[in-house]
């Protein structure tokens, strides 16, 4: 008997530490309350490690300068790097002074230094994205998003929800992390996931 609950106990700690294994911040807890609104068992602590991979700095950083849009940029902490929702992004202003925001259908997230010079990418191709992200310290970034698995003529999707974890390490790499949930059959017109759908201050959706 002694046994079997240290056995359960070890469980349940390791459970616990695999959900605490990323800083998730509250900037993104909107995302969850979305999902939860089609799964309330969509909970930060459901979600399973996946896969891993890694990204290294560019050989010759690539300047974008006067070519970023300064709502898609997030500085961390320190300000001397960005995030970038997507470089492949452009706005355009409508009549009502708000703006709708396109992309290619494969998106791209980048870092940049403090002088617009890229430095890291993350290319996701044309079925997978983030949705928004947050510095949680200089050297990690939280990001959230999706991957579309099927689609079908209804109108649905079978959709894995990812929480990606960026780990800037001092050498010129990012280790990159993801964390899944699947849900069957989602109506994606029934949630808003897009951090520009929840600002409805600057940016028009069509």
């Amino acid at each position: 008997m002694k046994k079997l609950f240290i056995i359960l106990l070890i469980g349940f700690l390791n459970i616990n530490l695999f959900a605490q294994e990323f800083p998730f911040p509250p900037e993104l807890k909107w995302w969850i309350s979305e999902i939860q609104s089609i799964d309330k068992n969509a909970k930060i602590e459901n979600f399973k490690f996946s896969e891993e991979h890694s990204i290294l700095n560019q050989d010759s950083p690539i300047s974008y300068k006067n070519r970023l849009y300064p709502v898609l940029k997030k500085w961390n902490y320190f300000g001397n790097e960005f995030a970038y929702f997507d470089i492949y992004a452009s706005l355009e202003k409508n009549k009502s002074g708000k703006y709708s925001i396109y992309g290619e259908p494969d998106s791209a997230f980048g870092i940049f230094d403090k002088n617009e010079n890229l430095l890291f990418i993350d290319f996701f191709g044309s079925s997978k994205g983030i949705d928004s992200f947050c510095w949680v310290r200089d050297n990690r970034i939280i990001a959230v998003g999706r991957d579309i698995i099927n689609s079908y003529e209804d109108g649905l999707s079978d959709i894995d929800f990812i929480i990606y974890d960026y780990y800037l390490k001092n050498d010129g790499e990012i280790i990159v992390k993801e964390y899944t949930y699947n849900i069957k059959s989602v109506n994606m017109a029934k949630i808003k996931l897009r951090w520009v759908e929840q600002r409805t201050d600057y940016f028009e959706i069509n």
